[in-house]
This record gives C-alpha cells, sequence and structure tokens, in this order.
C-alpha cells in the first residue's frame, strides 16, 4: 500500500473523539477499554471433540497495547457460535482487498451509515449501497507512471502487469520499446512524480520491486480531487472525500462487502492516490475465525491439535504484528502479506472450536511475543529464518526436522505377503522377472504347476503360447478382430514378438507407425539385427521405439532362438499393463492405525484414491512387491506408515492378492501428507531470464543458473544467474518468487539443445511456502500420531512457552 500517500480523516484528534462518540451511541455503551479484562471460561465446541487439557504452565500475561484504532463496539455472530463481548479480543483493524474503482455494502436486514464528517448523523439503511470513486473529468497532461520491469515475451509482461494491477488496485499498462525491443510494465497513474516516487519507495519496496524507477507520459491528466460516491435506495446519495462508516444493525447479522460478509464494521476511505481502501474492524478473536480456516482446512485437515496449534500461531501472529501497515489505517491485509483472512463465508465449526478452544493463548520466547512464522509443507525439515531472509539469527525460528520422536513408530503397521518363487528369475534383458511372472500367475496366465523355475526356462508349444496371448488380449480389453500375417514358427523369439504384438496392438497399428526406414533404423544397431526375418521387422521396430522391449544384455535379439515360458509372460504382462493399466489400480496408503491385526486373511490396508479412503482386504495368498529406484523387488514384509504410493489388484470377491508399495521419497516426515510434498516444475530458459529480470538486470542473455549456497535444509537460499555478460548471485527466496516455485528445497537438472545451449531446467522439489517456522501439514501429521498442539508448537519454535495474553 501507498503509506505516505494515505491520508485519512481519522489523523486530527477531534476526528478521533467524534469517532468514538459515535461508536458509543451506535453500541449502546460508553467506549470499551483498550485491554481486555481477564477473559472467563471459553465456551464449548459446539463440535463433539474429544475431551483436552489445557497445556500445562500456561500463564496469563498483560497483553500487548492495541494499535490507535477506533472501538467498533457490537459485531454480528455466525449463528453457529456465541462468542459474548468479553470473549472478542482486542480490536484489530484489516485492510481488505478490492478491485476496481466500486463496491457494493449490504446486510441481511437494517445496518447503519455514518459518514466521516463532524456531525453528520446517523442513517438506517436497508439493501444495498453502491461507493463509486468519482473521477474529475481528465484533459491533455502529463502523467506519471512507475516502470517495473522490461521482459522479452509479451505473454509474460501482460501476465505481471495483471498480477501487479491486482496486488496494488492499480491500473497496469505494457508499453513496447523499440530501441531496446523490451516489453515495459508501468503500473499507475499518478498526478505528481514526488506521489510516483513514495510508491516506489514505499509499497513496491516492501514487494521486492527495488529496480522500478518513475516515467512521465503524455496523456490524460485528472485534474481536481476525485471522491467517493454512495448510491442507494430511495434516492440516497452523498459526495464525500473523508469516507464512510457501516454498521451492522444488530449483533445478529453482519455487513457484506461486494456480497462477501464480514464480521464488525467496514469503513470505506479514499487515499490520495485515487484508490479506495476498505477496513474491517473487529475483535480479535472473531477475525482468527476467519483467519484459521483460510490458512489451515478443517475440512481437509480436521485433525483438533493441528487447528489448534494453528489458531494459536495466527493469533500469535496478530498480536505481534498489530499496527504494521498503520501507516496505512489498518493492522494487517487480508492476503499472504499478513495472514489469509476470509470473513464469515470460511468460517468452519472445527476451526471455530480451535480458537475458542485456544483462546487467549499465545506464543512467548524470552518473555516477547514472538513472530509466529508458518509455512505451508516444509519438505520434511524447516529452515533457519536468517537463511531465507537474509536478517539477523531469531532464536526460535531454527532449522528443525518435520517430525518428532517415535511418530512413525506409533502409526507404523505390518504388511505381510506370500510368493510363488524363492529365488530370483531373470527375464531375457536382464531385469528382475519376478514381479511379472507373479503378475502372471495372479491374472490367469499361468497355473501354479507352471511357476517351478525349471519350468519357466524351458520352451513353450505353441499351443501354450496361443492360449496365454488371446487371454492377454482379454485382459488387455482387446475385443476387436485382429488380422495377422502368415505365421512364422511362434515358439521362437522372432515369430512370437511378431504374432503376440499384432494380436496385443494391432497389425494395422505396426504398419502406420513403423516405416521401413525405422525398421531399418532401429534393427540395425543390434549385433544381429539383420538376422531378423522381414516379417518380424516392423514388430520389434515399434516395440522397440515404444520401450516396451529391450535386448539381450549383450545388445542382441536372437530371433531364431526358441522363446523360454518365462521370456514369454514377461512380455505379455508388459504389454497387457501398456495397453490396459487399469489392471493395476493405483492409490496412496492412509496413515495407518497400528499393526494390522487377526488372521492374516482378514488383514486390512487403508488407502486413498482421490478423495475417498477405502479399506482393502488383503488375501492369504497376497504376493507383495516394494519398488526401488526403477526395479521392484519380492519382499515377505513391509512396514508402512502413510503415503506409500500403491498398485494393486482385486480377486473376484475384491480381496487383493498383487500389492507393490513404493516407499515415500518423504521419508518419515509429518508432512509427508502434504499434496505438495514432492513437485516437479520446468521452465524454459528464454521464460526463466523474463522472470528473473528483475532480480538480474545487466547480465545480457541468461546462460546458466545455479544454487550458490544451501541452507540446514538443503534450500537454495542464495541461487547464482549466469548471463553472458556477468552474473550475480541474488537471495533464494526472491529467486522463488520470480520463477513461481512453491518452494526453495528443489535439486536442478538441466535440458539441452541442440547446440549445447541449456533449454529448459527442471526443479525437482519439495514443500511449498518459505519454509520457516510451523509447518502447516507437519502439524496435521503430527496431530495424527498423537501429538498436542503444545508438543506441534514447541517442536517447531524453538525454546518457547505458552501463555494466556487475556
Amino acid at each position: 500500500m501507498h503509506r505516505a500517500a494515505v491520508r485519512f480523516f481519522w489523523s486530527s484528534t477531534r476526528s478521533i473523539l467524534f469517532s468514538l462518540a459515535i461508536f458509543a451511541v451506535a453500541c449502546g455503551h460508553k467506549n470499551a477499554a483498550v485491554r481486555p479484562p481477564a477473559a472467563p471460561t471459553p465456551p464449548p465446541r459446539t463440535v463433539a471433540p474429544a475431551p483436552r487439557k489445557e497445556p500445562p504452565g500456561v500463564a496469563t500475561v498483560t497483553p500487548p497495547a492495541a494499535p490507535a484504532t477506533t472501538n467498533a463496539g457490537a459485531v454480528p455472530l455466525m449463528p453457529s457460535v456465541s462468542l459474548n463481548k468479553s470473549l472478542r479480543g482486542p480490536l484489530i483493524r484489516i485492510g481488505l482487498t478490492v478491485s476496481g474503482e466500486d463496491l457494493k455494502i449490504s446486510a441481511a436486514g437494517d445496518f447503519v451509515l455514518v459518514e466521516k464528517t463532524p456531525e453528520t448523523p446517523r442513517r438506517t439503511l436497508a439493501g444495498q449501497v453502491q461507493v463509486r470513486l468519482e473521477r474529475p473529468a481528465a484533459s491533455e497532461g502529463e502523467i506519471y507512471r512507475v516502470q517495473v520491469a522490461a521482459l522479452a515475451s509479451q505473454e509474460a509482461a501482460e501476465k505481471l502487469g495483471q498480477q501487479l494491477s491486482q496486488r496494488f488496485s492499480l491500473p497496469a499498462v505494457v508499453h513496447e520499446s523499440t530501441s531496446t525491443r523490451t516489453k515495459q510494465v508501468r503500473l499507475g497513474e499518478f498526478a505528481s512524480r514526488k506521489e510516483a516516487q513514495e510508491f516506489v519507495a514505499g509499497p513496491l519496496a516492501e514487494a521486492g520491486y527495488r529496480d522500478a524507477f518513475v516515467v512521465s507520459e503524455v496523456g490524460e491528466a485528472v485534474k481536481g480531487e476525485p471522491t467517493l460516491a454512495l448510491r442507494g435506495a430511495d434516492g440516497l446519495f452523498r459526495l464525500s472525500r473523508a469516507g464512510y462508516l457501516f454498521l451492522p444493525g444488530s449483533d445478529a447479522s453482519y455487513l457484506r462487502l461486494n456480497g462477501k460478509p464480514y464480521r464488525g464494521t467496514l469503513e470505506v476511505s479514499l487515499v490520495s492516490n485515487s484508490r479506495i481502501v476498505v477496513v474491517n474492524e473487529l475483535g480479535l478473536e472473531e477475525y482468527l475465525l476467519g483467519v484459521v480456516p483460510a490458512e489451515l482446512s478443517p475440512v481437509s485437515y480436521p485433525e483438533e491439535a493441528a487447528l489448534d496449534a494453528q489458531a494459536i500461531a495466527a493469533r500469535t501472529y496478530a498480536l505481534k504484528n498489530m499496527g504494521r501497515f498503520r501507516a496505512d489505517g489498518f493492522d494487517l491485509t487480508d492476503d499472504t502479506q499478513a495472514q489469509v483472512y476470509g470473513g464469515v463465508s470460511l468460517e468452519k465449526s472445527g476451526s471455530n472450536a480451535a480458537v475458542q478452544e485456544t483462546y487467549g493463548i499465545a506464543i512467548y520466547y524470552a518473555d516477547s511475543l514472538i513472530n509466529a512464522m508458518y509455512t505451508s509443507t516444509c519438505g520434511g525439515r524447516t529452515e533457519d529464518y536468517s537463511n531465507v531472509f537474509d536478517g539477523p539469527p531469531v532464536p526460535y525460528l531454527k532449522s528443525v526436522f518435520c517430525t518428532v520422536e517415535g511418530a512413525a513408530e506409533a502409526s507404523e503397521a505390518n504388511v505381510s505377503g506370500n510368493h510363488d518363487l524363492d529365488q530370483v528369475i531373470l527375464a531375457a534383458d536382464g531385469t528382475p522377472a519376478n514381479r511379472e511372472l507373479e503378475l502372471a500367475r495372479v491374472l490367469g496366465l499361468t497355473t501354479p504347476s507352471q511357476m517351478a523355475p525349471e519350468i519357466i526356462a524351458g520352451a513353450s508349444a505353441a499351443e501354450e503360447l496361443k492360449s496365454w496371448i488371446e487371454k492377454s488380449r482379454q485382459l488387455g480389453n482387446r475385443s476387436d478382430q485382429e488380422r495377422t500375417t502368415p505365421e512364422l514358427d511362434i515358439t521362437s523369439r522372432a515369430g512370437f514378438i511378431r504374432f503376440a504384438a499384432e494380436r496385443l496392438f494391432g497389425a494395422r497399428e505396426l504398419e502406420q507407425r513403423i516405416s521401413e526406414a525405422d525398421a531399418n533404423y532401429y534393427l540395425n544397431n543390434f549385433t544381429d539385427g539383420a538376422s531378423v526375418p522381414a516379417s518380424a521387422r516392423h514388430a520389434i521396430a515399434y516395440l522397440v521405439q515404444r520401450k516396451l522391449w529391450q535386448p539381450y544384455p549383450d545388445n542382441s535379439i536372437r530371433p531364431n532362438e526358441s522363446i523360454r515360458r518365462g521370456d514369454a509372460l514377461v512380455l505379455l504382462v508388459r504389454w497387457i499393463l501398456s495397453i490396459h493399466p487399469e489392471v493395476l489400480k493405483t492409490g496412496l496408503s492412509a496413515e495407518p492405525n497400528g499393526e494390522i491385526a487377526g488372521e492374516h486373511s482378514k488383514s486390512t490396508l487403508a488407502i486413498k484414491r482421490g478423495n475417498r479412503t477405502e479399506q482393502l482386504r488383503l488375501s492369504q495368498d497376497l504376493r507383495l512387491f516394494k519398488i526401488t529406484g526403477d526395479r521392484s523387488v519380492p519382499v515377505t514384509q513391509l512396514r508402512v506408515i502413510g503415503n506409500e504410493k500403491i498398485s494393486y489388484h482385486q480377486k473376484q470377491n475384491s480381496e487383493v492378492d498383487f500389492l507393490e508399495i513404493e516407499l515415500s521419497a518423504s521419508g518419515a516426515a509429518s508432512d509427508r501428507f502434504s499434496p505438495v510434498a514432492a513437485w516437479q516444475a520446468t521452465i524454459t530458459r528464454t521464460a526463466a531470464a523474463d522472470k528473473l529480470r528483475p532480480l538480474a538486470s545487466g547480465i545480457g542473455e541468461l546462460l546458466d543458473l545455479k544454487p550458490a549456497r544451501l541452507g540446514e535444509s538443503g534450500r537454495v537460499v542464495q541461487l547464482q544467474i549466469i548471463g553472458s555478460r556477468g552474473s550475480v548471485t541474488v537471495n533464494g527466496y526472491k529467486a522463488r518468487n520470480a520463477l513461481g516455485l512453491k518452494d526453495t528445497l528443489y535439486t536442478l537438472t538441466r535440458s539441452r539443445a541442440d547446440d549445447g545451449t541449456v533449454a529448459a531446467f527442471t526443479f525437482d522439489g519439495r514443500g511449498w511456502g518459505h519454509g520457516v517456522g510451523l509447518c502447516q501439514t507437519g502439524a496435521v501429521g503430527m496431530a495424527r500420531a498423537g501429538r498436542s498442539f503444545e508438543e506441534i508448537l514447541k517442536t517447531y519454535y524453538t525454546g518457547i512457552e505458552l501463555r494466556k495474553v487475556y
């Protein structure tokens, strides 16, 4: 926000006294004290949580001084929440995000309008009023804009302009420079250079755009003063530069801004750079009702201890940062500059209960409120504050592992399996074949008597091979009639591959996809490719191109050798899964409740598929495999803790008879259940250059990116940007924001163009956010492991204590 340009009517002593009087009349009582009295016992949860105990050693302390704000008095309540006035906490003023030059105020019942001018009577309204910024007529003259960036791409420039316009509520234009051949992103329409410079030094610099500068243009310059025009029913019309104050008609109602409901009062003001500012004033505890569900959804994460920890962290942050935006006329914003606040529409019973249960509790370090920062997903370990934000060390914001001792063991479960083969069998291409062979048995291609190693290694008869191929067609949902070319000897490798490929993929598919030149290209690069019969060349080339077949380890095909039973089954199973992957269902394991108990045939495993969690019944003859790297190996037992990737096959009675598990890349971290515990992003070099130009001007053409320094958690805390005319090392978190990455915890790889230059950067990452302080999804994992909100908070904030502030 433009701090230096903000001039509110409340700045004079006379105005403050007047507004306090207005509030006293509206609320029907005298001005409330800034410091609320000691709180009575909070009301019980409106939901039915498990009984909880207040953490030991929670002391009552004097609350911090509230900012210089007016007393909002009566505030509306959600019908499901019963907060009396003594439980609303100190008043807090929230700057609401608005876009455009008009807004609408309404309420379910009557509400009150007070113009912010002396001796203006209150007016009771009904329905809806519109407040619009009325600008005086424009004439040609000099206007001033702020140039934020110069980008090569029109698309990137327009996208940045939209983001800046939404963030600062100012018009953005893209100016094309013919001399530099860049697209210049310019913001605002300021009437004076001084006003534009104040915007550069204030809000833009705070947002990280420190290279912005003021430019002048000839255009339509506005002369005169803008005004706020209010229109309503029954011919209501008002003009004011001071602004308007709206109060709810009763404690049972709330105001709506553009249809969105809010507790407390709404104050509409005009700042000197011709922007509308709306401030929502309400009790801090009521404010938290709209913060906690915005920051940690109780629908997705209903764990009470995690919601309690979030409520305490949000309360502490608000108390610590009260007055942060005082120059703008409010305490905090409603977005990620502070804490996301969504008003009444986001409130949920679970998060409401967390706010009420933790009423007045805040976090202290060395007798002072902490700056309770938090992040969505830390990727297994948080980071030191100083490494992320280039500031001095903060003793309670240190890098810690996102887990508590013994948390994984408390929720582990054993899964046991049996196997048809008691030794490792290798396929012709040298890879382990046990997975495919046992899956062939599960799918009904073979019988138990055919699973002996000596039988698998032997040659198969033509009729046996044909029956397997036809069964594979059924499993692959290939019901169409496929023609086949005149047969080779189907018991030879070339003959089997050609016949099976035509039956499963279609002779026409092979002909359309593979030309004679393609076949020669692929087969001539094998040691014995010339010996492949002509009728099999297209089939083998097709499978090579689709990576569905591999040669022997010595790069030979051996087309005329007899096909072994095991090799035929391995190929058929791989091809079945390629044309009909749904043969194996996939999902994530849900967090188990402990050891899988009872008779093995009645054991179950919880699995998440999308938004659903179901219990899978495990067969007594379960085949169990573990994915390690690019291999799947048979195991007799696995311990799962949740969030492992699984593939499985179910029999007709729904029992799982084949289960394949890939251990979580997040290990035992408590945030492993987050959907962004692991992520990947690829950005072309050209796009990266556009995004990073504001941070690295003057280095020429972008050539490469290199992590220059890693933090305690492995985060890239400094990134080197290498150009054709030099390089610069920048803060890793600022680079992350510019690139649009989820976090700075990533490894960086590159793909190269034919000339050897970098074509694109691929970021394989973990986590989401800045990585400092409380990990929100980690708190959920800890809550699921039975940890209390006190244990959760003391894990992420080092050396802290919890106290009652009011």
